[in-house]
């Protein structure tokens, strides 16, 4: 498709290559017609180009933008994945909520019990935990000196 000044310059070629006579009411309007077209076109062009260059513009801004919030955000989404990896997640079995806990308050050995915000049930409790191993060892012994 060809460009929407080569096809006015056409109009215009053919118009002067008709002849036109300006003198008359319709060749008046015709040479006007394809006048306005001619300057509309160049209007467009004009247009086209600003449109372009606010395009790349913007695309620079995006660009510097994003690299800013890199800075000052330092890589957040990844953040984000690492802290819920942190968290321990164990289910009420009374209410069966989800129960979230921090990884790090197992390691302080101060906490014996998390219980369940919504009902109030013991959900964890080191204490148990401690047993459970003790009777893990036993049977693996008791199985050793079978």
């Amino acid at each position: 498709m060809t460009s929407l000044r080569e096809r006015v310059s056409y109009l215009q070629g053919l118009a002067e290559g008709l002849a036109l006579d300006t003198a008359s009411r319709e060749g008046k309007l015709l040479s006007q017609m394809v006048s306005i077209l001619s300057d509309l076109a160049g209007e467009v062009d004009k247009l086209r180009e600003a449109q372009q260059d606010l395009q790349e513009y913007v695309s620079a801004l995006d660009e510097s933008v994003g690299e800013l919030e890199e800075d000052y955000y330092g890589g957040e989404e990844d953040d984000e994945e690492d802290e819920e990896e942190d968290y321990i997640e164990v289910e009420c079995p009374k209410c069966h909520e989800k129960v979230y806990f921090e990884e790090d308050m197992l390691e302080d050995n101060v906490v014996t019990e998390i219980t369940c915000p919504q009902c109030g049930e013991v959900v964890f409790s080191t204490e148990n935990q401690g047993e459970e191993k003790e009777d893990d060892e036993e049977e693996a012994s008791s199985v050793a000196e079978d």
